[in-house]
């Protein structure tokens, strides 16, 4: 799955977002409407993978924050995977880090979110629906 240029792939239930050597606002408008296309297809899971991220800028931030919102809204997790130690000390600063997961790798980030999808209640049992 690529989309918006972003390089992007399904995995199970979760979708997996590799923003590229540096997240401004050019990259971070295409991640975020990338991740948006992702949720209107159903997909509410997303691993973003920092492997290959050296600097992130502050509007690249703030758009993360908007994506990491987005996937909140439509009751979805958020891990963020291979944060390099600047990016994860700036992120643990900001308070990112409160916001989502953080996994050492996508294979670990797609390990915790198969373990969270198997413990958490189906929505249609919370709903009254079965």
């Amino acid at each position: 799955m690529i989309t918006s240029d972003v390089k992007a792939k399904l995995v199970g239930e979760a979708a997996i977002i590799y923003p590229g050597p540096y997240l401004n606002q050019l990259r971070g408008e295409r991640i975020e409407r990338c991740c948006r296309e992702i949720l209107l297809d159903g997909v509410r899971n997303l691993v973003i993978n920092f492997e290959e991220t050296e600097l992130v800028n502050s509007i690249g931030i703030s758009l993360l924050l908007g994506v990491i919102d987005a996937v909140d809204e439509s009751d979805g997790k958020v891990v963020l995977a291979n944060l390099n130690t600047s990016t994860r000390e700036l992120f643990d600063v900001l308070g990112i880090l409160s916001k989502v997961e953080v996994a050492g790798s996508e294979e670990a980030a797609l390990s915790a979110m198969a373990a969270s999808n198997a413990s958490a209640p189906d929505p249609k049992l919370k709903a009254g629906l079965l």
